[in-house]
């Protein structure tokens, strides 16, 4: 199997954390075909290992957002359907979309948007930058899956003070984020390096002091 870019492939466990979804909706959406495993492969009956290439990442990031933008599944997918037929192979990753009140755009490479055969040229409300999920993918990327919800010390990163490990990120700047009121989803969107895990050891960390 030949991989884009640089040829990463990663669990579905690990893909859930760096798109920022579940491991049961990744199945549900490789059950209904929505997005699949780039490799899929049966060890025994009850292991079967599947993974994930970096191209393929995008796209799951890219529906998990649309899917936390309220667009549901029905839609993505007459959208998708919609733009294959126009001779796009993975519009996922290939275009940027946005949401303005109901509607559901997407922008072709000459800059038009269109909403499913309808051109449009009115106000856009939340654009699904693609270019920041491409970013937010490669930096989670960076890090080993074991590196999830781990915390450390390095001399000369961050003033020696508590980092996630595999990132720059201090701990003390998480847990800011969170004496604020800030949810998971938005200190994800702060910093695209870390994962759920770090949040909840950060959680975790702060109820043993209280």
């Amino acid at each position: 199997m030949t991989f884009t870019d640089d040829r990463t492939a990663v669990s579905d466990k690990r893909a859930a954390e760096i798109a920022g979804t579940s491991r049961h909706r990744l199945r549900y959406w490789e059950k209904t075909d929505l997005i699949t495993p780039d490799v899929e492969r049966k060890i025994s009956p009850r292991n079967i290992v599947r993974l994930y290439s970096l191209a393929r990442l995008v796209e799951l990031a890219v529906a998990a957002e649309l899917r936390h933008q309220g667009v549901s599944l029905q839609q993505i997918r007459h959208i998708l359907a919609y733009l294959r037929d126009q001779g796009y192979e993975a519009p996922l990753r290939e275009l940027r979309f946005a949401r303005s009140g109901e509607r559901v755009l997407f922008q072709h490479p000459d800059g038009t948007w269109e909403e499913s055969g309808r051109p449009f040229q009115g106000l856009i409300i939340q654009v699904i930058n693609l270019e920041e999920i491409r970013l937010r993918v490669r930096e989670r990327l960076g890090r080993r899956e074991a590196d999830a919800g781990m915390i450390e010390k390095r001399r000369k990163v961050q003033a020696s003070k508590s980092v996630f490990r595999g990132t720059r990120v201090p701990v003390e700047a998480v847990r800011g984020y969170l004496e604020a009121g800030k949810s998971t989803e938005e200190i994800l969107a702060a910093f695209p390096s870390l994962t759920e895990e770090d949040i909840e050891a950060v959680k975790s960390a702060a109820s043993a002091v209280a």
